[in-house]
């Protein structure tokens, strides 16, 4: 069988100074998850799975909603099967729908498994805290589960995911989860939270990533989905990215170069192109703050974000340094 493995679409998602910009970048996000059901019928998968997150707060508005829950029955309908499990900025919880009872559409609102003939997918809503009690009932569940692949769906921080330029990394006392905590009969973990396409433990865990980019710390970061081919005893993965929308940061150490505005004017585009403005190494003045802010005029530039915010802070180099990344291609046994 063929999966497809997407995560955090957070439909309804919108930012920027203007009418234009919000629905910009509202849009750009249905935009994306139509691709994919264009994209999984393409690729002829058997069924798109979704780590979590599929909108962008917990109480989403009635027209994301409906949508959204639009663009899943036109996938429905095209015989290609859908399975998501509820991510942090929902709660743990995807609004009530019909397509809760669709025999093809599966919402994991609790632990629970879907069997594919010899492979079982086992899915549960984004848990904070201890869950403890969580590992051991996933395992109990999967000493059940007669199958010859299982894999687990879920919206969680795992050991040694990394994220941002500099490839901040997760560790157990930010609260990520130690794989060793499960049961060694589980082939593969498709997981959400963090935006970054990456896989962890020698592919045991993957993460498809974000659809779009949402904060600056992802300009740098490809995103697209996985496809994920399972035959005989091999999980072949794959990543495929996807054209994302303009994003760039400018980043200027104010200790080892001075604020230039003619150079920024230059280099700082307008329209709807979402550029950082990144002043390190020392404050920035008064002055300056409002002088920037005078040459980038919100109707001009809806979508340009200075950081700091503020005078009088200071904010460290972050992208002077950026380490390169990619998500390899893998064939795993089990």
């Amino acid at each position: 069988m063929r999966l497809l493995a997407i995560a955090d679409t957070h439909l309804g998602y919108e930012t920027g100074k203007s009418s234009e910009a919000r629905n910009f970048t509202y849009e750009r996000m249905f935009h994306v998850f139509e691709e994919i059901h264009q994209l999984a019928k393409k690729n002829q998968v058997d069924a798109i799975v979704h780590a979590g997150d599929l909108f962008n707060r917990s109480k989403p508005r009635k027209k994301a909603v409906k949508r959204a829950f639009d663009i899943i029955e036109e996938i429905l309908l095209d015989d290609i099967q859908f399975l998501i499990v509820p991510g942090n900025h929902e709660r743990s919880r995807l609004p009530l729908s019909l397509l809760n009872f669709h025999q093809k559409c599966h919402f994991f609102s609790k632990l629970s498994n879907v069997t594919f003939g010899s492979c079982s997918i086992i899915g549960f809503p984004y848990q904070s805290g201890n869950i403890s009690k969580l590992f051991l009932a996933i395992n109990k569940l999967t000493q059940k589960i007669d199958s010859k692949c299982s894999i687990i769906l879920c919206h969680q921080l795992f050991l040694g995911a990394t994220f941002g330029p500099h490839q901040f990394m997760f560790k157990e006392s930010h609260g990520a989860i130690n794989i060793n905590n499960f049961t060694s009969n589980i082939c593969l973990f498709i997981t959400g939270h963090v935006h970054r396409a990456q896989m962890l433990n020698g592919g045991q865990v993957v993460y498809p990533g974000a659809l779009e980019r949402t904060s600056f710390v992802e300009s740098i970061e490809p995103k697209g989905y996985l496809l994920i081919d399972i035959e005989d005893s091999n999980l072949k993965v794959n990543f495929h990215q996807l054209q994302s929308s303009p994003m760039s940061v400018l980043e200027i150490n104010l200790v080892t170069h001075e604020l230039n505005m003619d150079e920024l004017h230059e280099k700082i585009m307008p329209g709807l192109s979402r550029t950082l403005l990144r002043l390190a190494g020392r404050s920035i003045t008064t002055d300056e703050l409002e002088s920037i802010k005078l040459l980038f005029p919100p109707k001009d530039y809806p979508l340009f974000v200075i950081s700091p915010r503020f005078p009088g802070q200071i904010v460290k180099p972050l992208y002077d340094k950026c380490i390169p990344f990619e998500f390899p291609a893998f064939i795993r046994k089990f």
